[in-house]
C-alpha cells in the first residue's frame, strides 16, 4: 500500500461521516464512556484554558450520539441519558474545585465536600438530560436539528441560575477569555446572547455528517465560520477605539493577605489577620489614598463590633479617607438570637470618631456555602452535624448604590453575585463602578479563582463600568469597561497595592435594549424551526 493510499485511508476513518457511523455503533456501555470523554475533553474550554475547539469537539459529538435516541424504542429516555452523562462530565470538571471550600472548613464538612462537588455536578447535569430528552422526543433531522439543540441547551443552562439552583456557572459564553476581541459582543446582546451564537456555532459541524446534499451539509458551518469572523473582527475594533481614562483625584488602596482559611479561623486567626490588616493598610503612602479596600469577611469576626480594629483605624485614617471593607455582620433579633449578613460596610473617620458612610447585606447567597436550600426540612431532622451544616447567612434586601463614600456612586456586588447578568441598576440609577469582594481562599489552588475573575470581566463588558475588585486568594486588581485588566494582583499576593478608578463608558446597547439583540435571536430561531416543521409536515 502507497503512502498515498495510506494518508487517503486514514483521513476517510477520520471524515465525519465515518466518525458520526462508529459513534452511533457504539454499544451502550461504550457510548457511555465517549460521552464522559467528550464532556470531560469538553471542560478543557472553560478558564484558564480557554481552549474552545475542545467544546466544538465534545458538542459535535453529542449532536452525533443524540442522533441515536431518534431510533430508540423510548427516544426521551435514550436522549435524557446521553444528554445527562456527557452535562454530567463536562459541568462537573469545571466545578470540582466546589469541594476544596468544605474540606477547607474542615469538621463536618469534609464529608460533604465529595457529595456536593459530585452530586452537585449530577444535579446541574439534570437540565441538560431534559433538554436531551425534549430534543430527542421532537425528533427534528436535518442541519436544522442544530438550532433545536442550541436553544434548548441554552433554556438548560438559564434553568442552571433560578433561584433554587443559582449557579449560572461557566455559561458557553465564557469559553472565550474576557477582555479579548469576541467577548466585545456582549456589550450588544450579552453573555446569553455570546452562548446562544457558541452554541449554534459550536454544533454546526455536527451537520457535515448524515444523509442530504453535500451543500446543505457545509451552509451552517460557512455560515459559523462568517459569524465567528464578524464577532472577532467588529471586537477588535472596538478595542482599537476603546479609551476611558480615569477618574481624577482619587486612589484605592487594595490591600492582599496571603493567609489559608484554617489558619484565619483556627487559634489565633483574629489577631493575626487583625494585624497584617492593619499594618499593610498603614504601609507607606497610605496619606496618598482615598479610599483603602478590604476583600469580602477579610476579619474572622464583626469589624462593626471590635473595638480594637476600630480605634487602629482611627489612628492610620484621616477624616477625608474610607474604608470600604466586607466584613459578617449581625443583627439581634426580637426573639433570641441574632441574624447573620454577609455585608461590605463603608467606614469613615470624622471627629475621631466612626461613621457608617453606606452598607450593603448580599442579596444573593452561595447555595452549600452560605445557605443550604430546604434548611429548614434538613434542620427538622434533629441531626447535629445537619444542625451545623444548615446554619448561614441571611440574605439581604435588594442590590443598590452606595453614593456617599467619597467615591462616585457604585453596586457592591460580593463574590459571585457578580456571576449574574443583570443585577445592576440601569438608567438614572445607574452606577459609575462596580466593586467586588470575594473571598476565593475557599477554593485553593485549583481552577475556581480564574473561572470567577474571568466571568467578573464579562461583566464590566456588559455594563460598560469599570471594576475595582479585591479578592482574598483570588485575582484582584483593576478591570476597565472593556473587561481588560490595566493591573491585575496574584492570588498569593501579600502586600497592597494603589490603583486608579477607570472612567465608565456610554450605557451599553445591551442594557439600554434589555437585551433586545438576544431575544430577537433566540425568538427568530424558535419560529424558524417550528415553520421547518410544520412545513414538512404538510408536505408529507
Amino acid at each position: 500500500m502507497t503512502a498515498r493510499r495510506m494518508i487517503a485511508r486514514f483521513a476517510h476513518h477520520l471524515s465525519p461521516d465515518a466518525l458520526r457511523s462508529w459513534l452511533l455503533s457504539l454499544p451502550k456501555w461504550r457510548a457511555v464512556l465517549a460521552l464522559v470523554g467528550l464532556g470531560l475533553v469538553s471542560g478543557l474550554s472553560a478558564a484558564p484554558l480557554h481552549i474552545f475547539p475542545a467544546l466544538v469537539i465534545g458538542l459535535t459529538g453529542l449532536v452525533w450520539l443524540l442522533d441515536a435516541s431518534f431510533e430508540a424504542d423510548r427516544p426521551w429516555r435514550s436522549g435524557f441519558w446521553r444528554a445527562f452523562v456527557f452535562a454530567w462530565a463536562y459541568l462537573g470538571i469545571g466545578v470540582f474545585w466546589v469541594a476544596f471550600a468544605f474540606w477547607n472548613r474542615g469538621g463536618v464538612f469534609v464529608f460533604f465536600g465529595p457529595l456536593v462537588a459530585i452530586g452537585g455536578g449530577a444535579f446541574l447535569a439534570l437540565f441538560w438530560g431534559a433538554a436531551g430528552a425534549l430534543y430527542a422526543r421532537l425528533g427534528v433531522r436535518g442541519p436544522e436539528r442544530i438550532i433545536v439543540l442550541s436553544i434548548l441547551l441554552l433554556a438548560a443552562e438559564a434553568l442552571k441560575g433560578l433561584p433554587f439552583t443559582q449557579f449560572p456557572w461557566n455559561i458557553p459564553a465564557h469559553v472565550f477569555a474576557a477582555g479579548g476581541a469576541v467577548s466585545q459582543s456582549v456589550s450588544w446582546f450579552g453573555a446569553w446572547g455570546l452562548s446562544f451564537l457558541v452554541l449554534l456555532i459550536f454544533t454546526s459541524p455536527a451537520t457535515l455528517a448524515g444523509p442530504g446534499p453535500v451543500i446543505h451539509k457545509r451552509i451552517p458551518v460557512l455560515i459559523s465560520l462568517l459569524t465567528l469572523a464578524v464577532l472577532y473582527a467588529a471586537g477588535t475594533q472596538r478595542l482599537i477605539r476603546a479609551d476611558s481614562g480615569y477618574q481624577p483625584d482619587l486612589t484605592f488602596r487594595i490591600v492582599s493577605v496571603d493567609v489559608d482559611q484554617r489558619t484565619k479561623w483556627g487559634p489565633g486567626g483574629e489577631d493575626l489577620l487583625r494585624d497584617r490588616y492593619l499594618e499593610l493598610t498603614a504601609s507607606e503612602g497610605v496619606d496618598e489614598v482615598s479610599h483603602v479596600v478590604w476583600p469580602e469577611g477579610a476579619l474572622p469576626l464583626f469589624l462593626i463590633e471590635d473595638g480594637r480594629s476600630i480605634s487602629s483605624l482611627m489612628e492610620i485614617l484621616t477624616e477625608d479617607q474610607v474604608l470600604l471593607a466586607g466584613t459578617p455582620r449581625r443583627e439581634r433579633q426580637e426573639t433570641d438570637g441574632y441574624r447573620y449578613y454577609n455585608s461590605l460596610v463603608a467606614i469613615s473617620f470624622d471627629e475621631n470618631r466612626p461613621r457608617v458612610r453606606g452598607l450593603y447585606d448580599k442579596v444573593y447567597l452561595v447555595p452549600f456555602g452560605e445557605y443550604v436550600p430546604l434548611g429548614d426540612l434538613l434542620s427538622a431532622f434533629d441531626i447535629p452535624s445537619l444542625q451545623e451544616l444548615v446554619v448561614g447567612y441571611s440574605p439581604g434586601e435588594d442590590i443598590i448604590v452606595l453614593d456617599n463614600t467619597g467615591a462616585p456612586p457604585f453596586t457592591p456586588l460580593i463574590c459571585y453575585e457578580v456571576v449574574f447578568s443583570g443585577l445592576v441598576p440601569e438608567g438614572a440609577d445607574r452606577p459609575e463602578w462596580i466593586l467586588n469582594v470575594s473571598n476565593d481562599a475557599w477554593f485553593g489552588p485549583t481552577a475556581g479563582p480564574r473561572q470567577h475573575l474571568n466571568i467578573t470581566r464579562y461583566r464590566a463588558i456588559e455594563t460598560g463600568l469599570p471594576i475595582i475588585r479585591s479578592a482574598s486568594r483570588g485575582f484582584s486588581g483593576v478591570i476597565d469597561p472593556y473587561g481588560r485588566m490595566p493591573v491585575v494582583i496574584d492570588r498569593r499576593a501579600n502586600g497592597v497595592t494603589d490603583v486608579r478608578l477607570p472612567n465608565a463608558i456610554e450605557q451599553t446597547f445591551f442594557v439600554n435594549t434589555r437585551g433586545f439583540l438576544f431575544w430577537l435571536l433566540y425568538g427568530l430561531s424558535i419560529i424558524g424551526v417550528v415553520t421547518i416543521g410544520i412545513r414538512r409536515k404538510l408536505g408529507k
